[in-house]
């Protein structure tokens, strides 16, 4: 916004500086060189005018568009910690007012406690979210690929848990076997968004692959359901895009999982297979 408003001035000016130098030709100078001059002076400022104009254009089209996704980002935001929260403060109400016994008391307690662990995650999303715009700066230290990746099936509710089948090989050497040195808490969140996201957009079986060698690691989440359509995967990576208006979430899902393959070398791969399932595979090269 702030270079569409100095692009704006700028043109102002110019427009105003040459029609006085265009009336001061008109009214001192003459002969047909005079004329040329203007004519040639004309032609230099429409073209300069015309892409001033379209840059302006685009500019502010890029405006509406980063203020159409902060509306929607808003939006879920308050729509995704509302719903935890109500969650919580009816389980709250219901255990202070209502005389229950152990079993309808117990699911209230795992209703909340669901809750709560939503909100947290949605918390997290942002927080890291914000820690990746700009220059982001983060400490590498070890950490153990596979408890990484289980920890992000704990992560999951209970009912989810049932749905993920889950595969792993592991690296057989005994020397640092199964260390890798990264930022464990942003291989964990986007672990937890690929997972959440192939659980919430189809209906069948999810399955949950990762390896671990010498060379690299990798996790794979492979779904039945329709997944991201290929010439929309580039928008999917971007903050605060949804490309449903259906359901909850915030846009920042994927991007955090692209951000998060970008800082540490990493390769992000979609693609929908033969069988009509849709994959997302992250391989990350590791240092012999």
């Amino acid at each position: 916004m702030r270079g569409s408003r100095w692009l704006l001035r700028a043109l102002g000016a110019y427009v105003l500086l040459q029609f006085s130098w265009w009336a001061y030709l008109l009214m001192y100078a003459e002969g047909p060189r005079s004329h040329v001059m203007v004519l040639g002076e004309g032609v230099v400022f429409a073209g300069l005018l015309l892409w001033g104009v379209s840059r302006l254009d685009r500019g502010l089209q890029l405006d509406a568009l980063r203020l159409k996704r902060e509306r929607n980002f808003l939006l879920a935001v308050t729509h995704d910690l509302k719903t935890p929260l109500s969650a919580v403060k009816l389980g709250v109400e219901s255990m202070r007012r209502l005389t229950l016994n152990p079993t309808d008391q117990e699911s209230i307690l795992v209703d909340m406690q669901s809750g709560v662990r939503s909100l947290e995650r949605r918390i997290e999303d942002i927080l890291t979210a914000t820690r990746l715009q700009g220059t982001p700066h983060f400490e590498l230290l070890p950490f153990e690929w596979e408890l990484c990746m289980r920890q992000a099936l704990d992560r999951l509710d209970e009912h989810a848990k049932k749905r993920v089948d889950i595969h792993t090989t592991s690296r057989d050497d005994s020397d640092g076997a199964g260390l890798v040195w990264g930022d464990e808490a942003l291989w964990l969140l986007a672990a937890v968004n690929v997972l959440e996201n192939s659980l919430k957009y189809s209906a069948g079986r999810v399955e949950f692959l990762w390896s671990e060698s010498a060379h690299h690691v990798s996790f794979t989440v492979t779904d039945e359901g329709p997944g991201v359509p290929a010439h929309q995967w580039a928008d999917a990576l971007e903050p605060f895009v949804r490309l449903s208006e259906e359901g909850a979430g915030t846009g920042l899902g994927l991007h955090l999982v692209s951000q998060t393959a970008k800082l540490h070398g990493a390769k992000l791969l979609a693609k929908q297979l033969q069988n009509g399932k849709f994959m997302v595979h992250l391989t990350w090269p590791q240092k012999g």
